[in-house]
């Protein structure tokens, strides 16, 4: 048997432009597994520099048009940081409910217009709706991501970007009465919701999710009154526990030849996941008591170490965030505007959200007249490359039997 070498030029249905090269020995032995990120860099973080503070949130927003909302609040909060400004309490539920509306609208996009055509052997979801038994579950899909977009509208004048959000608070807030529009949509699509998980079990029951447990270590946002969102500290499940502000100290980046996507691992240790399954996993007890159950009902049990039953995660945070957006507007009543107020200032801060598809940093240096001297982005999908590496070598080895075709589909 001689070397088996497969290469995948282009990896659609991912951020960015992605490349997958296999080199597998004549003994069966996995010599290379490179997942390459070649879309050409953007430097963010250079062009930054030299701008003034109240720009930073408004130009890295930009960078991704599925989670907006987690680049453009993770700045925000680094720029008070370093500014020692301080937010209402109505800002800060403003901010989580901007953030859970992110979460509604991309999970609903992640697990059934990305994931579903996979499984279920469609080249994209149109297929799927062609399909009188799946045109339902689609239909449904669209009101998801449908209300995701109109609570980001509600909140900051825009499906994608912010027109509101700013420095300190917001420049106006939501009223009231639409609020609770926005609630009773959330309660009426709720059923969906808990039928979801258990789609994802049923559905994808023909194409069974693979068995890949590798125990690598899973880095989320951790509150204890809480599910966290927009802030907390960074916990692992080998025992990390980290002030949230702290994480370039902990979560080190270094560059690899052939991919402009840096390795990401934990100071000391090796590579880590963040996204849905790490935050069901660390944060379990936090979720709402109906995510709990429906979670049960599948079988879900934390913590999960096959990356796999990231798309189950993904489920069980979509009853959550139904449950928290609404308690978050019952809350809220009936907003008032509230005027940013705050002194420009000298300092360093950093901070961390939770975007959809997990920790999302920001962070960096402004000087007196609120002009950035240094800026630092890690967005949450490069945190994984690094890992997604590590689950091909333990993967490939399971499938050997499959053709060359088959093989590069199943990775």
């Amino acid at each position: 048997m001689s070397e088996r070498k497969i290469f995948v030029g282009y990896v659609a249905r991912e951020e960015g432009d992605g490349a997958l090269d296999l080199v597998i020995s004549a003994e069966g032995k996995v010599k290379e597994a490179r997942y390459k990120i070649w879309e050409a860099p953007r430097f963010f973080e250079s062009f930054l520099v030299g701008r003034k503070y109240d720009e930073v949130p408004e130009l890295v927003q930009r960078i991704c048009g599925i989670c907006p909302h987690p680049h453009h609040l993770a700045a925000v909060q680094a720029v008070e940081r370093a500014m020692g400004i301080e937010v209402s309490e109505q800002t800060r539920l403003l901010r989580r409910l901007l953030l859970v509306g992110d979460w509604i609208m991309s999970h609903a996009l992640h697990v059934f217009f990305l994931a579903a055509p996979d499984y279920l052997g469609y080249e994209s979801v149109i297929g799927m709706a062609g399909n009188p038994e799946l045109l339902p579950v689609v239909q449904k899909a669209l009101q998801f991501k449908r209300l995701g977009n109109d609570m980001s509208v509600l909140l900051t004048g825009h499906e994608i970007q912010n027109r509101t959000s700013v420095v300190g608070g917001f420049t106006a807030v939501p009223d009231g009465a639409d609020l609770r529009k926005i609630r009773e949509r959330l309660l009426g699509i709720k059923e969906f919701a808990l039928e979801a998980t258990q789609l994802t079990k049923d559905l994808f029951s023909a194409a069974p999710y693979p068995e890949l447990v590798r125990k690598c270590e899973h880095v989320a946002l951790h509150s204890p009154k809480e599910y966290a969102v927009e802030a907390g500290r960074l916990v692992s499940t080998e025992g990390l526990d980290i002030p949230d502000w702290e994480y370039p100290e902990w979560l080190i980046e270094s560059h690899v030849p052939g991919s402009n996507a840096k390795h990401a691992i934990i100071r000391g240790r090796d590579s880590f996941l963040v996204g849905p399954l790490a935050r069901v996993n660390l944060n379990f007890d936090q979720l709402s008591a109906d995510a709990r159950a429906v979670a049960a009902q599948v079988g879900f049990v934390a913590p999960s170490f096959n990356p796999y039953m990231s798309i189950v995660a993904r489920c069980i945070e979509l009853v959550h965030s139904i449950d928290e957006a609404v308690q978050i507007i019952d809350h809220l009543g009936n907003p008032k505007y509230e005027e940013p107020k705050y002194t420009i200032r000298a300092g360093e801060g950093y901070a961390v959200t939770e975007a959809p598809r997990g920790i999302c940093c920001h962070g960096g240096r402004i000087d007196k007249d609120g002009v950035v001297q240094q800026w630092d982005i890690v967005a949450p999908t490069a945190r994984n490359v690094y890992n997604i590496e590590k689950d091909l070598h333990e993967f490939v080895p399971k499938l050997l039997d499959l053709s060359d075709e088959e093989l590069a589909l199943k990775c």
